[in-house]
């Protein structure tokens, strides 16, 4: 090696030094983990409570270290924003979803009109990452952001970081309830090319509310201990999107599920709304078979006397020409839209 390759080497490591010491970092765990149903007892990074291991299958519990759903508000007048994350796995891509989606964060940033709007990707490379995002904040005001964390894989660590002479602040906490929403991949986030894409962020910006992601991969069946947990949350609205999950099983346990997990939350919670969502397709005819199960217990439920149970039909959550999937099940971005847009007008009247 030449003394002159050396030197310049030398040079590259020294101002690399230089540009990290320029940032000051602020470690994410020290801050407030939004879209989570339960403040005590839980990880930084998961979706459900410690005292859920053990009780629920094993299936729903792995994916609860998954982070979709979760974010982070704060405030800063920094010109650059970097970011430093460290991933649970190194898978992180799946053949019908990229990286982005799947291990990637999302920045927004919240303009004078209270609107949120894209602002980059950070893109995952491996399972320790790095990426520093020009914020475009020429005024050097102090302006509020949000990142969403990966949906199909989980976060170890994570840190922001700001210019020296910025400032950083936590966004305050919302005071309004959140909307729990259980469900299947679909709501986990599947397939969406970003985790600001997955219709449960599209409604969390649109609503201008906290959503709670419990969207499992392949496990959202409505186990009684699922149901047990949710009665747990306090909030504004239950959503249920269970069926896609249910779909290999026969009508009368369908019947039974949407029974008690309906008994449990109603128990708990006298007066939520409590919203049940048929089964998504492209194809028809609709309702499907797992629809009208779920709808034949709901009726028998009003007719007891369970006040407040809503049903969203699952005619338009895809559109009718199949390119808002990316298999015949899975929305890609076209897809959440179209999710987020048949379910929007329906949870803006209960919220009112």
């Amino acid at each position: 090696m030449t003394r002159n390759l050396v030197m310049c080497l030398l040079s590259l490591c020294l101002l690399g030094q230089a540009v990290f010491a320029e940032v000051v970092w602020t470690d994410a765990s020290a801050l407030v983990i939004g879209g989570k149903g339960w403040r005590e007892g839980i990880g930084t990074y998961r979706r459900l409570p410690d005292a859920a291991e053990g009780k629920v299958p094993p299936a729903v519990w792995s994916l609860a270290a998954h982070s979709a759903g979760l974010f982070i508000d704060f405030q800063t007048d920094s010109p650059r924003i970097e970011l430093r994350w460290t991933l649970t796995s190194a898978n992180l891509a799946m053949p019908h979803m990229p990286a982005t989606g799947v291990s990637g964060i999302d920045l927004y940033r919240k303009d004078e009109t209270g609107r949120w709007f894209y602002v980059a990707n950070a893109r995952p490379q491996a399972k320790q990452n790095a990426a520093s995002i020009d914020t475009a904040n020429a005024s050097a005001q102090m302006r509020p952001y949000r990142i969403y964390l990966p949906l199909y894989n989980g976060v170890e660590s994570m840190e922001i970081g700001i210019t020296p002479d910025s400032r950083f602040e936590q966004a305050p906490e919302p005071a309004s309830k959140p909307v729990v929403y259980y469900g299947t991949s679909i709501a986990q986030g599947a397939c969406a090319s970003r985790p600001g894409m997955a219709f449960t962020a599209i409604l969390h910006r649109r609503l201008d509310r906290p959503i709670v992601n419990l969207g499992f991969s392949g496990s959202g069946k409505m186990e009684p201990e699922m149901a047990d947990l949710l009665a747990q949350i306090d909030p504004s609205v239950f959503v249920i999107d269970c069926l896609w999950n249910l779909s290999g099983s026969d009508s009368q346990t369908i019947e039974q599920r949407v029974d008690n997990l309906a008994r449990t939350l109603r128990k708990a919670h006298p007066q939520t709304p409590i919203v049940f969502v048929e089964q998504s397709h492209f194809k028809g005819p609709f309702p499907m078979r797992t629809s009208l199960a779920q709808q034949k217990a709901l009726d028998a439920l009003v007719k007891e006397g369970l006040a407040n149970l809503h049903a969203i039909p699952g005619d338009d959550l895809l559109g009718r020409d199949g390119d808002g999937t990316v298999d015949g099940c899975h929305p890609n971005d076209l897809g959440m839209k179209t999710h987020a847009d048949a379910l929007l007008p329906i949870l803006e009247s209960l919220l009112k």
